[in-house]
């Protein structure tokens, strides 16, 4: 094995088990292995990104609040149907 030896800004290595000779971007990262994103920060990143993670919206606020009141309006049936018999 290879001793890590520091090249450029980083330690990382190549596939190949060599160190990545690239140097640093100006932000301090390397351009192919800067690491992953630290996400959103801002009010308006992060309400974006919930946005763009919405799927289906089952237990969304309106789509529980939705289904409580179909629960709701099935045992008043139940209750009016039991009451007729």
């Amino acid at each position: 094995m290879v001793p890590v030896t520091r090249t450029g800004d980083h330690h990382k290595r190549k596939r190949d088990g060599e160190p990545c000779q690239s140097s640093a971007m100006p932000n301090g990262r390397c351009r192919v292995h800067g690491g992953t994103s630290t996400g959103p920060r801002t009010p308006e990143g992060l309400e974006r990104s919930r946005k763009a993670r919405w799927q289906h919206g089952f237990y969304s606020a309106e789509a529980r609040e939705q289904r409580r009141k179909a629960r709701e309006t099935a045992r008043i049936l139940r209750a009016l149907l039991h009451g007729l018999i």
